[in-house]
């Protein structure tokens, strides 16, 4: 089993409200499509996620403001992730959406469906969403957050993360020319962050594929436009970074 995230940079335009990259998708996809293995798919929210959810200031306390805002944001994310999901049956690939909320409601978390779809060889996808983090707080719990989750439960051969990068680099990449990227990385370490979102951007990310690598599982970062270097994973050709 492999446990794949489609980052929001990657399968959305993070700076236009709503705006899907259904190019870059189906180009992922169809690269999926080749591992032919079991798979469980998890997605960022880019602009169906991110721009309501600071304008509505969430996560947040509980009140008629965060309340509306978390309906749009939520409507919102059932939007791409039907959106995501139509791509992969178009492409052979049938699969089950599965929102957060229908499995984390304030501390209690409860992932028994992701195996009973799996086993009927259905892909579950599933992605980054507001939940109730308790009686009177608005949480956003992370795609990486469900990566993580389901990593120590299903134990995948690998987890992946399509990012709009080619990996985690010594410095802001976007910023810098001379910026470096690091192919693998095995102790912790300071950089810049890459891209300031809700969820914490890439230090929340490096964060969670080094709890990750703590189950014994690697995590890879590979840049979503090159998505066929997923072929190369475990090669000297692979382009990209591994923790």
């Amino acid at each position: 089993m492999i446990i794949v995230k489609l980052g929001g940079s990657i399968i959305t335009e993070k700076s236009r409200y709503k705006s899907f990259n259904k190019n870059n998708t189906l180009n992922i996809v169809k690269q999926l499509k080749k591992l032919n293995s079991k798979l469980i798919i998890v997605h960022g929210g880019g602009s169906f996620g991110h721009i309501k959810s600071k304008e509505y200031n969430l996560p947040g306390p509980v009140n008629n403001k965060t309340l509306e805002g978390m309906s749009i944001v939520h409507n919102d994310m059932t939007e791409l992730n039907l959106n995501i999901s139509r791509i992969f049956n178009d492409n052979g690939m049938h699969n089950i959406s599965i929102p957060p909320s229908s499995c984390i409601f304030g501390g209690n978390k409860n992932y028994d469906i992701f195996s009973k779809y799996s086993d009927m060889n259905l892909i579950p996808v599933t992605f980054g969403d507001v939940y109730m983090k308790d009686e009177k707080n608005i949480g956003i719990y992370s795609g990486d957050n469900l990566v993580y989750d389901l990593s120590r439960i299903f134990k995948p051969d690998y987890t992946v993360f399509f990012s709009d990068v080619d990996g985690i680099y010594d410095k802001n990449p976007k910023k810098y020319k001379d910026a470096k990227l690091l192919n693998s990385i095995s102790d912790s370490f300071q950089f810049e962050n890459i891209v300031d979102d809700v969820t914490g951007g890439i230090m929340n990310k490096y964060n969670i594929m080094k709890k990750i690598s703590s189950l014994g599982i690697k995590s890879y970062i590979i840049n979503g436009l090159f998505p066929e270097r997923i072929m190369d994973i475990g090669s000297s050709e692979f382009i990209g970074t591994v923790i």
